[in-house]
């Protein structure tokens, strides 16, 4: 009975050994008929959605709504116009390219979008940080006084309130296009959680011309728990905001990338229909510290294709 039961032993702990390399093999080279490290596009209950990179802190980013066409994305392979590697995503946002989703209609709301937003999403604790390489098309205008947003940190389960007269679910950042400049935009929510104020506290992190034919890399992090919000370009710190990134606690926050035009009739009755937007995406990250998501601070980071 005894060498019969270290027999059973030694074949538990062979079955043991190899369903941990089964699943080390699954985390490091991915599913069969993908490759490691690689961005691949999918799809979601027929919407486009692509499987993020591994060493990206992504799983996944899924786009919502229906109608989207086929010109809004692309995932492009050109190592030669790619900010590191080989691949990198396309944007392109025409007048009237807003598409109805669940419990949501951008359509009626004043909007247009196409966005990715990413999966895992993030509990509020510790340090959260994220970075991007963002690239304009040469003849990319901004629109002001509609918004543009090129990037956006939201929030689930977080205050509501109105604006422009319309429902609004805010978010804690908004990095985007204004007057000439890419702004950061942090929004101080304050007042009631089902009625909240939302004052927003503007940087400017670089000039729109600048950014043309041109990869220009953001990062920033908000913590938590020291309660501050810094943002950095190529490399270069822009600003400390020596605030509490929240005031009222979500359930979670998630990086949502694209292109996002709110309260479009405002550019509309000042000068028509709005222009067609163009933009370019690459090295999209997150991770606990500048270090995982900065490429100018760890160089040795590898390339997310």
């Amino acid at each position: 009975q005894g060498i019969f039961g270290m027999g059973l032993k030694r074949r538990a702990a062979t079955l043991l050994a190899g369903l941990v390399w089964f699943c080390f093999t699954l985390l490091v080279m991915g599913l069969p008929g993908t490759r490691a490290g690689s961005t691949e596009i999918f799809y979601d209950q027929g919407k486009i959605a692509l499987r993020a990179p591994a060493g990206s802190g992504y799983e996944a980013h899924y786009t919502f709504g229906e109608g989207q066409q086929e010109y809004n994305f692309a995932l492009l392979s050109d190592p030669a116009k790619a900010r590191r590697g080989e691949k990198y995503q396309r944007f392109e946002l025409r007048p009237g390219d807003c598409f109805p989703m669940d419990g949501w209609n951008d359509c009626e709301m004043d909007r247009e979008r196409f966005e990715m937003s990413s999966r895992p999403r993030q509990k509020p604790a510790g340090r959260q940080c994220y970075g991007y390489s963002l690239m304009l098309a040469d003849d990319f205008r901004d629109v002001h006084p509609t918004n543009t947003d090129l990037g956006q940190l939201h929030q689930t389960g977080g205050p509501s309130g109105s604006a422009g007269g319309l429902k609004s679910f805010p978010p804690l950042v908004q990095i985007g296009a204004k007057r000439g400049k890419l702004v950061f935009k942090w929004h101080r929510l304050t007042g009631r959680p089902d009625k909240v104020r939302d004052e927003t506290v503007e940087r400017t992190l670089i000039r729109l011309r600048q950014m043309k034919s041109q990869w220009t890399d953001i990062s920033f992090c908000l913590d938590y728990q020291e309660k501050h919000i810094k943002a950095w370009v190529n490399g270069v710190e822009k600003f400390t905001i020596k605030e509490n990134p929240v005031n009222f606690m979500p359930q979670e926050t998630y990086f949502k990338y694209g292109i996002y035009r709110s309260f479009v009739s405002r550019y509309q009755k000042r000068a028509g229909e709005l222009p067609r937007q163009v933009v370019f995406y690459d090295e999209v990250r997150r991770g606990p510290s500048l270090e995982a998501v900065d490429i100018h601070k760890n160089p040795s980071l590898p390339p997310l294709d």
